[in-house]
């Protein structure tokens, strides 16, 4: 008898079954994700709080009036690039270098001028960005001051015109708090699912039939529900693989892997015995449990199934010699609890003791877990 099946070790991932016990757990990935997306949206503004660079920037517009050339026609190849090189040339510079106060280097100024030209090539935009309003103001005045004196000497331009001057304002981020918290959520939801999956990787219980299969190689008997409302096909097919399995053997034992042998003998004992009919004590469900009681011992003996309940922690040599007798045992596996590690030692044992395994049922299952799983 193995006591745990190599495909099981290697088994696929059975995603209806992931799904359907981790159905009862989605509350919790979304929380997790609201987690998530609060932490994001928190931590953005507490870096954008702290960790954002003081900067402010000013603008200038300048107008340019170009030049004419042997043809007769106006210079127009300048635009934004063109300025953009010609503020960090010599001839340039060296006039703005003119106009900048004592304490900036050529490479501050540089490193903090832009240049640009949206559309028309005569409307030029100078941006100047620094650490203080202070440095700004006079850098731009600088800048502007400088590119007059360098449009009086220049052939290619007439003349440039400041024509509007803006104060320092302090730049900031951009808004990015919605996506700050949708990264968060994300990450937290995507951690959420590789968590659950290696868990699912981790769980050992017993949910469905196919899961003994796998586990022990040992036969499924079938499946107690855990609120039982009469013959169910779950009822009949446990009823029809005890009475071909077992056949003659009508009292056996019955070792309970949840220590609860006689709530777990009682319920068994109940469906085997089960005939349909007349509901008996309840509201007439349809299928309800009708079952026979004896009047003799030895009619007891023949049609009645009787088990004799042994709980997993109490086996010794006089429980597994009266096991022997009986001819075998049936193990209760407790629906959706890890006993898997108990279960592998009482097989181990039975094996030396040359005690039979009917097989095994699930007890206490979850009627809307197995009705989903094998709809």
């Amino acid at each position: 008898m193995e006591k745990m099946s190599e495909d099981y070790r290697r088994r696929e991932v059975d995603l209806k079954r992931l799904y359907l016990c981790s159905q009862g757990k989605l509350w919790l990935l979304l929380l997790l994700t609201i987690l998530g997306a609060v932490i994001g949206g928190v931590s953005y503004q507490v870096i954008k709080a702290t960790r954002m660079p003081i900067t402010y920037a000013a603008e200038s517009k300048l107008y340019i009036s170009f030049g004419i050339d042997e043809s007769g026609e106006v210079y127009q190849y300048y635009n934004g690039y063109t300025w953009n090189d010609l503020l960090d040339t010599d001839p340039v510079l060296d006039r703005i270098m003119e106009y900048v106060p004592e304490g900036y280097s050529r490479k501050e100024v540089q490193e903090a001028t832009t240049a640009e030209i949206l559309s028309d090539i005569r409307l030029l935009t100078i941006t100047v960005e620094g650490g203080t309003e202070k440095f700004v103001r006079e850098i731009q005045s600088a800048v502007e001051e400088g590119l007059v004196d360098y449009a009086r000497d220049s052939a290619e331009l007439k003349r440039i015109d400041v024509i509007r001057t803006e104060d320092p304002v302090r730049v900031y981020w951009d808004d990015k708090t919605v996506t700050a918290a949708v990264i968060g959520g994300v990450v937290f939801a995507v951690i959420s699912c590789l968590i659950a999956a290696f868990l699912y990787l981790l769980d050992d219980a017993v949910y469905v039939q196919e899961d003994i299969e796998k586990k022990y190689s040992c036969k499924p008997l079938g499946i107690l529900l855990k609120k039982q409302k009469g013959l169910q096909p779950y009822a009949r097919e446990l009823q029809a693989d005890f009475s071909y399995i077992l056949a003659e053997h009508k009292c056996f034992g019955l070792i309970d892997m949840d220590d609860h042998c006689i709530e777990g003998k009682e319920d068994l004992e109940l469906v085997l015995n089960a005939v349909p009919g007349e509901f008996v004590g309840g509201d007439g469900e349809a299928g309800g449990l009708t079952w026979t009681l004896p009047k003799s011992e030895e009619e007891q003996a023949q049609d009645v199934w009787h088990a004799e309940a042994f709980d997993e922690g109490m086996l010794s040599e006089k429980e597994l010699a009266r096991i022997r007798e009986l001819g075998g045992a049936v193990l209760l596996i407790p629906f959706g609890k890890d006993v898997s590690r108990r279960t592998s030692r009482v097989l181990t044992l039975l094996s030396n003791q040359d005690c039979p395994v009917f097989g095994m049922v699930i007890s206490g299952a979850d009627e809307d877990f197995v009705n989903r799983y094998y709809r």
